[in-house]
């Protein structure tokens, strides 16, 4: 019986099982049981968790958190408005859906595969650009994790297509690609251990060598020509231990067995049925324990990718618990992402009323997130300009000028969403930066020329300014300071500038610039 077969089969009794439950009662039941483990962690540290999320709040945070860009105006009065006690669900469900969601995740997922010199070379970017419509698709489809994975990690074909820019970007090397598949699908700094044994941790260097060893047989063939190269498996090929003679043959982490022979001798597909298999600890606590980090700004193990035996879990019974159920939904992240995000946690305010604010790693409060350089830019877009950011393509795979030139000034790689990572420079770029010049001009941009329009009076205007940046009505004194201003105004050209200069300080406000 294949495999393939196999997975057919477990999936279809899947789905026939979570039609038999209840959609809906499967991811509530889950939800209260991750409550149930945080309650119960309060409780025990004498943690008073924070009060429940405004509508305003929790509205910016799941559009910025799952699809990548704050929430339209009219998207925002109609969910405030809205008194359906369900209506938050009904939101992350429809996000989820989204074309925006499957462009976010891409974007996301673009940064985590590929090094930073490959995401801003120039000759790069139609590379990039590549693989981000691959993992847009794969999004976009809902393809589960495991699969998802099992395809990239099995890439092959011109080197400049997909996936495979992963492995040109780690110049096709066993030992490059080991570290970064053990870090980023595993969760394990195996990288440490590539010159001698892991300072901190039970990994050796032959740990690492053997895992290097799946990626032995990849050869970047140039056969071709140079400048249409594709990547292909060769087996026969083998890396040694360093300094040695000493052939290393593959074996999974923490597995002393030889794995399982594949029928073509081609050892990455061993690995990607080993990755999904319930005999690998690490794979679905890493994924896990990634999507935690990305809602709620820390992973349950921080950093997400350096789940180490010297840094352990915060909450080790509930990252296990979120383990079992990603497993449970046989990886569909669409499912998992909705589960987490309909938990009580998700949704409390990252606003505390108590004298001190509960640690970071309790999760009693929301950590506020500094907007991605991505986020930002969207939301400028679709809220500012009134374009759709997906207009040509949105996030890398989009080759406008305009966005590379933004990312290109206001990235921050490898920074904490938790930290505010920007200085001088990107400051200054936002409140000088041809794109916020442009946002804040009447004649450039299409919410302050919409405002124009004579059957909007002077509250509905600075509703709309304050919905369009910062996701929420003005407060009654915001809105009595901001009126005053635009009623005093000389004459019509007057009150434009005061209504640009009213979206100018709210654009380079703190509270834009955050994800509550």
């Amino acid at each position: 019986m294949s495999l393939r077969f196999l997975h057919l089969v477990t999936l279809v009794g899947f789905a026939v099982s979570v039609q038999a439950e209840g959609r809906e009662s499967v991811l509530d039941a889950a939800a209260t049981k991750i409550d149930a483990f945080l309650a119960s962690s309060w409780k025990a540290n004498e943690i008073t968790p924070a009060p429940r999320s405004s509508d305003a709040e929790f509205h910016r945070r799941a559009w910025l958190d799952l699809a990548g860009v704050a929430p339209t105006v009219a998207g925002s009065r109609q969910f405030l408005a809205d008194e359906s006690e369900d209506k938050r669900e009904r939101l992350v469900d429809r996000l989820l859906q989204s074309p925006q969601h499957a462009d976010h995740m891409a974007a996301i997922w673009n940064e985590i595969l590929l090094p930073p010199d490959a995401q801003t070379q120039l000759e790069q970017r139609e590379n990039v650009a590549s693989l981000h419509r691959w993992l847009r698709e794969q999004f976009y489809n809902n393809v589960p994790y495991d699969h998802l994975v099992g395809s990239f990690l099995t890439a092959g074909g011109a080197a400049d297509s997909g996936p495979a820019i992963f492995y040109t970007s780690h110049a096709v090397q066993p030992e490059k690609l080991a570290a970064a598949t053990s870090r980023i699908f595993l969760g394990l700094q195996l990288q440490c251990a590539e010159c001698h044994d892991h300072p901190y941790d039970r990994w050796t260097q032959r740990d690492f060598w053997r895992f290097a060893a799946f990626f032995s047989q990849l050869e970047r063939d140039e056969s071709r020509g140079a400048r249409n190269p594709i990547i292909e498996d060769r087996p026969g090929r083998e890396v040694t231990l360093p300094e040695t003679e000493t052939v290393m043959s593959p074996r999974y982490p923490g597995v002393s067995d030889p794995p399982e022979r594949d029928p073509r001798g081609i050892r990455r597909r061993q690995l990607t049925i080993w990755l999904a298999s319930r005999d690998n600890p690490y794979f679905a606590r890493a994924a896990a324990n990634r999507v935690w980090g990305q809602l709620f700004g820390r992973g349950l193990v921080e950093p997400v990718d350096a789940m180490d035996a010297d840094n352990q879990p915060s909450h080790p019974e509930l990252l296990a618990f979120l383990a079992d159920h990603l497993i449970r939904l046989r990886f569909d992240l669409r499912q998992f992402y909705a589960t987490v995000a309909r938990t009580s946690a998700y949704g409390r305010s990252s606003a505390v009323d108590a004298p001190e604010r509960p640690p970071h790693d309790s999760f009693a409060a929301m950590s506020v997130k500094t907007l991605t350089a991505e986020q930002i830019y969207n939301s400028l877009v679709q809220n500012i300009y009134c374009r759709s950011p997906l207009d040509s393509g949105a996030g890398p795979a989009s080759l406008d000028p305009r966005r590379e030139a933004f990312h290109a000034r206001m990235r921050a790689v490898g920074s904490s969403p938790a930290d505010y990572p920007h200085g001088v420079v990107q400051a200054l770029g936002m409140m000088n930066g041809p794109e916020t010049l442009a946002a804040c001009s009447p004649e450039r941009t299409g919410l302050l020329a919409a405002l124009q329009a004579p059957f909007f009076d002077d509250e509905q205007r600075i509703e709309s300014v304050f919905l369009a940046t910062v996701s929420r009505y003005p407060t009654p004194d915001e809105s009595s300071r901001m009126a005053a201003m635009l009623s005093s105004a000389s004459d019509r050209s007057d009150r434009a500038q005061r209504l640009s200069d009213l979206l100018w300080a709210l654009l380079n406000s703190a509270e834009f610039a955050m994800c509550p």
